[in-house]
């Protein structure tokens, strides 16, 4: 909850700061401007997150249970089994469904490490755009130095999209670990309650990471858009109403362009609001059954469907990258947005295939009837998991995938000079549109928008 309404408080927060009014009243605060920027607050919010999670997991879980160590957790499900007056079968069931495979232990134990390298790295990278743009509007002496260029700050939000996830996979990490180890359970609370409880905050952390993700892509398509309108392959007329009319023309182009990223992001803040919803009726017992019903009954049906609108949105990505007018001020685009698009079909795709190996699950038996056929059975059992399994697996992984993604990014967003003036394109039309319009045009043929 409390990353909730960080998230809210921070969107709120950036709509607000892009009013020139409220920014010029930030500017007039001296040295603390720069401290009251949402992205400075941002990153603020999510170290604290991310340092308190840290905090919990040494703690609790490397401490205190000694690096989750298998006697401390038999000891504390024998708790939980006599505080429950569980029968042998049910206390072994109980067991089943706790057990964490030695290679799963390790792969947790070690994510929290590969998280912290993945956000301070891309946090470095961040931060030396954030003081580009600063430093190019003290030299241009641009007014608001602090405030980000509209293409700069669309930038910034897409590429530091793995913090979120970062944090929240750390986050959703310590519940499941809640869960499986027992350390959740205190004498005199219901086992089930807990559960239920941990469970849902669990998949609370990793849909807040999922609805940021869907707003990061929207802030990729408004960049695009923002490329493709201001094109300087396309020749504006002299005329004032020609003029206007031909903007209005590129505006609707650009705009269309993107389709397979907008109908993505669309779909997904529904899917997410589905998805919190009943998360939150799971939480309550009278009902609990009725909502996994309609979960299970919905992920059957539209799971698929948005699966495909994902790969639209990928392919979309991939193409519009190639679009001259992005390759001349980006450079290879689509390297640069690699890891954005990596990171979407992982928190996308990934939950399906642990889903299909979840034993128990629709999927799964859907799964194993073809494996059937091929009878590969032995060998698909072999990689099968309980809910809970793929649950710790999912949110261990994603830490090590941020780490790839923000490895591959830190490589490809090194800019040139002028791709770094591209991104501060706002400051540069400070002559209006007429004066851009017509830098679109000369006797040689067209020229950059920054030579205007």
């Amino acid at each position: 909850m409390v990353g909730w309404l960080f998230l809210l408080f921070m969107l709120l927060w950036r709509s607000l700061t892009n009013c020139r009014c409220v920014e010029r009243c930030i500017h007039a605060c001296g040295p603390l401007a720069p401290l009251l920027q949402w992205y400075t607050l941002t990153f603020l919010g999510l170290g604290f997150l991310l340092a308190r999670s840290v905090f919990d997991i040494v703690l609790f879980d490397y401490i205190v249970f000694h690096f989750l160590d298998p006697a401390r957790v038999s000891e504390k499900i024998d708790n939980i089994c006599k505080g429950e007056d569980l029968d042998d079968a049910a206390c072994d069931a109980l067991r089943a469904d706790l057990k964490m495979p030695n290679w799963l232990h390790k792969l947790s134990l070690c994510a929290p490490v590969a998280g912290i390298v993945a956000f301070l790295s891309l946090a470095i990278l961040l931060f030396r755009l954030i003081k580009f743009n600063h430093a190019l509007k003290v030299q241009e002496e641009i007014d608001l130095p602090w405030k980000l260029a509209q293409r700069l700050e669309w930038v910034i939000i897409i590429i530091g999209m793995p913090l979120i996830f970062v944090v929240m996979s750390m986050r959703s990490l310590i519940r499941i670990w809640a869960v499986m180890t027992g350390s959740g359970w205190h004498p005199g609370q219901d086992w089930d309650v807990v559960k239920r409880l941990e469970l849902a905050t669990y998949s609370m952390d990793l849909e807040l990471a999922v609805a940021f993700q869907f707003y990061a892509v929207m802030m990729f398509g408004f960049l695009c858009t923002s490329f493709l309108e201001h094109s300087k392959y396309v020749s504006v007329p002299s005329a004032q109403n020609a003029q206007a009319e031909s903007r209005r023309y590129m505006r609707t182009l650009a705009y269309t362009a993107v389709q397979g990223v907008y109908a993505f992001v669309f779909v997904g803040i529904l899917r997410s609001i589905f998805d919190i919803t009943v998360t939150y009726f799971q939480e309550k017992p009278e009902y609990k059954e009725k909502a996994a019903l309609v979960q299970d009954k919905f992920i059957s049906k539209v799971g698929i469907v948005f699966t495909f609108v994902t790969l639209l949105c990928m392919l979309n990505m991939v193409l519009i990258s190639k679009i001259a007018d992005i390759k001349d001020n980006l450079g290879n685009a689509n390297l640069k947005f690699l890891g954005t698009r990596l990171l979407l079909l992982i928190a996308q795709i990934q939950p399906q295939v642990l889903t299909g190996l979840t034993v128990g699950s629709p999927l799964y038996m859907t799964v194993r009837d073809h494996v059937a056929k091929f009878h590969l059975e032995e060998y698909f059992d072999r990689w099968t998991f309980t809910t809970n399994q793929a649950k710790l697996a999912h949110a261990a992984a994603l830490n090590y995938e941020c780490l790839l993604v923000s490895l591959v990014t830190i490589c490809f967003w090194l800019l040139k000079e002028e791709q770094k003036k591209a991104l501060m394109f706002d400051f540069f039309r400070s002559a209006g549109p007429n004066a851009v319009a017509a830098a679109r045009e000369n006797k040689e043929g067209y020229q950059r928008l920054l030579d205007a």
